[in-house]
């Protein structure tokens, strides 16, 4: 929150008496040279004008600063940062709650295939007005995505494949099932939904322009196990997991679960949409293949994601005065970093090991097009 600055002039106290038609001494002279041809039009009253020494020369004006005091306050109290922050911070609340908060991320978490953005705020950028539900006294806690990360989990399922059949189709069910209540996904379903839009633009457009239409064919590059699992109930595809938690694959497996687990706790998230064109971007990607259908659908996607302004990937509002509702926020934020901690450490894994598995002369195609 911006602060507005003024400054003071200091002044000195007390005049000086000037005697007109007397020579002036030398010392005099020297002291006027530079007002030449200016003199006094009066006697002065005698009363000193009062120092300014004591009176400080600057001020800053923070709006919406009870909020920010108690943003500091709640931080301090819950141990979040050491409160010798604030002296470090010159004891300006917003520039204090920016640090904080960024010394709080960097000392547990570190994201390496996703980005985001952490802002706190009074209220959201506009797009087209205020939101009408807006508490003045709340404030809003956003994660915005900054990149999507992709894994390429194909090569992945095939080894849990060979542990036991459609190991790696109730994996990649179990996986997306937990992301999808906290994030958005581009996966098979996303594809799909893309392919179809075309499919409708084709149909509606012109005769002559049909045949210029490229829409990838997303139902081939999907495994039929998936198919076949994603009928399943959820528990189903956890059990068979289970049962090989302590296999060859037993780390991606336990991984999967811990991801599951903090997925299950379920937040209320801020109400935003009125603020944004859209919904959140993909955080992110799981394509089958490098290069595949589904692969060339989120290509495709992501060349008009800057065109419309998206909504928050995570976003929290509390009042910092409420002590329930700040540290729901808190255990909001952590989970929500935890659970990509966990997914980005994931994708690091699994696309380094299909690296290093995957035939050394297998061919990769360009995205999987085919003519409509």
């Amino acid at each position: 929150m911006p602060g507005i600055a003024h400054s003071v002039p200091r002044r000195r106290p007390g005049n000086e008496r000037i005697k007109r038609q007397v020579k002036p001494s030398s010392r005099t002279s020297q002291r006027l040279s530079a007002s030449t041809g200016l003199a006094p039009l009066g006697r002065g009253c005698g009363d000193a004008l009062p120092t300014l020494q004591s009176v400080p020369s600057s001020f800053r004006l923070e709006l919406n600063g009870e909020l920010l005091y108690s943003l500091c306050i709640g931080l301090v109290e819950r141990k979040v940062v050491d409160e010798a922050l604030w002296i470090a911070s010159g004891k300006i609340p917003v520039v204090f709650a920016r640090n904080a908060i960024q010394k709080r991320l960097e000392s547990f978490v570190k994201l390496e295939n996703v980005d985001y953005s952490l802002e706190v705020c009074d209220e959201p950028e506009s797009s087209y007005g205020s939101s009408d539900d807006t508490l003045p006294s709340s404030l809003f806690v956003m994660f915005e995505l900054q990149s999507t990360g992709v894994l390429v989990i194909g090569e992945a399922m095939e080894a849990l494949d060979a542990q036991e059949e459609k190991l790696g189709a109730a994996f990649y069910v179990v996986l997306i099932s937990a992301l999808w209540h906290w994030m958005y996904l581009y996966d098979h379903t996303s594809a799909e939904r893309y392919s179809e839009q075309m499919q409708e633009m084709r149909e509606d457009d012109d005769p002559d322009n049909q045949d210029h239409y490229e829409i990838p064919d997303v139902g081939r590059a999907i495994p039929p196990a998936v198919k076949e699992v994603d009928a399943w109930p959820v528990h189903t595809a956890r059990r068979m997991l289970r049962k090989h938690r302590n296999g060859p694959c037993g780390d991606w497996i336990r991984r999967l679960f811990r991801i599951a687990t903090l997925a299950r706790t379920r937040y209320k998230p801020a109400s935003v949409e009125t603020y944004y064109d859209a919904p959140p971007g993909p955080s992110f990607a799981i394509v089958f293949k490098e290069n595949d259908a589904i692969h060339a659908c989120l290509d495709e996607d992501l060349q008009n994601y800057y065109e419309s302004s998206h909504e928050p990937t995570c976003a929290v509002r509390f009042r910092p005065d409420q002590a329930e509702e700040f540290d729901q926020a808190l255990r909001t934020a952590t989970i929500f970093l935890r659970l990509n901690q966990e997914m980005s450490e994931l994708v690091g894994i699994l696309n380094e090991w299909g690296e290093q598995h995957a035939s050394r002369d297998q061919y990769r195609p360009e995205p999987a097009l085919r003519a409509a």
